[in-house]
């Protein structure tokens, strides 16, 4: 295998330990890197920049992390170790959320009146459209008007 090769095979395997949560040292440790610099330097070089890890394939590491995690923290909690429950419940609560199994959080906001026309103006002439004046208002009088039309 060439020096090039080599180099890409250490730089995609150095990227594979940073996606499974390895630190950059260690991954430096394991792949054979001088440093932790080099092997961040190393991914660069052959990706062009650091890439992003896969969405799908991170919720896969953190499943497989969590049911790991929760093992311990229900043998602990059977075993009466103090803090076992609370590390149990931690590990669920991270668990449900990556799956979305919560019940979404809802936040409503509901500004003053005022608060709420001054945001209107503001986006207004950020956006360059005519401020909206507001409305005369117009004081008229009521009459009452008969059957046939004459005002009462």
């Amino acid at each position: 295998m060439g020096a090039r090769a080599d180099a890409m095979q250490r730089a995609a395997q150095a990227w594979h330990l940073r996606v499974l949560g390895r630190t950059w040292a260690e991954i430096a440790e394991a792949v054979g890197f001088a440093n932790d610099a080099n092997a961040i330097r190393a991914v660069r070089r052959f990706v062009g920049k650091l890439p992003e890890p896969d969405v799908d394939e991170t919720r896969t590491v953190w499943r497989e992390r969590m049911e790991h995690l929760w093992g311990i923290a229900a043998r602990d909690a059977e075993a009466g170790r103090p803090g076992a429950i609370r590390a149990g419940v931690a590990v669920a609560q991270r668990a449900s959320a990556l799956d979305g199994l919560d019940a979404p959080a809802r936040y409503e906001i509901t500004p003053a009146e005022s608060q709420l026309e001054q945001l209107v103006q503001q986006m207004l002439a950020r956006s360059g459209h005519v401020q909206v004046e507001e409305p005369e208002v117009l004081e008229l009088e009521v009459l009452a008007v008969d059957d046939a039309g004459e005002r009462g």
